[in-house]
């Protein structure tokens, strides 16, 4: 848990992290402004992965499109007669 509070008897201020110091710095603003950006996500990962997951759906939708050309191209090959099954074909 982040926490601010003096660096000793001195005029600067202490970021916390447990029992781990994070920084020191002269101004309590500047020590809650580390605070917030810590605990905040980072905002090129959030953006990463936003683009991550917009690239998923329209792979997703690419391949939804291939199967159904692949089952629609299937189809049609089963429904044309084959070469050489004609009735009167290969002597017999």
């Amino acid at each position: 848990m982040l926490r601010i509070e003096r660096y000793g008897n001195s005029r600067f201020w202490a970021l916390w992290d447990g029992q781990d110091l994070v920084a020191v710095v002269v101004y309590k603003k500047g020590a809650a402004e580390l605070l917030r950006r810590r605990a905040a996500p980072p905002r090129a990962a959030a953006a990463a992965q936003e683009a991550a997951v917009r690239q998923a759906q329209e792979l997703a939708a690419q391949a939804r499109a291939l199967a159904r050309q692949a089952r629609a191209l299937a189809q049609a090959a089963r429904a044309r007669p084959q070469p050489g099954c004609e009735a009167g074909a290969a002597g017999g």
